[in-house]
C-alpha cells in the first residue's frame, strides 16, 4: 500500500507542513536551516517537514534529509502544479 502524505500550506502564514507519517504523540523538531524545521518521532525517525516562509525559500531542497528527500521532491513538484491551476 502507497503511503499517504499530508500536505498543508497555511496562505496567511506561508507555511508549508508535510507529514510523511502520522504526527507523532512525542517527538521534536530540529530547525536545519533558515526556516526549514525537519519534524521526529521520539525514535529520530523523520515524519515530517515545515517550510516557514516557503515563497521567499530558494533551495531548500538540497537541505532534506536523504531518507525523505525523494517524496519530499514528488510531492512539491505535485503541490505546485495544483497551486498554478488554480490560480
Amino acid at each position: 500500500m502507497a503511503k499517504k502524505v499530508k500536505v498543508y500550506y497555511d496562505r496567511e502564514m506561508d507555511t508549508l507542513d508535510m507529514w510523511f507519517d502520522e504526527p507523532p504523540k512525542e517527538g521534536y523538531s530540529r530547525e536545519i536551516e533558515d526556516g526549514l524545521i525537519i519534524k521526529y518521532n521520539s525514535e529520530a525517525r523523520v515524519v515530517g517537514i515545515e517550510i516557514l516562509f516557503l515563497s521567499k525559500q530558494k533551495m531548500v531542497v538540497n537541505s532534506i534529509p536523504k531518507e525523505v528527500k525523494n517524496d519530499f521532491e514528488k510531492f512539491i513538484r505535485e503541490f505546485v502544479n495544483v497551486v498554478k491551476a488554480i490560480t
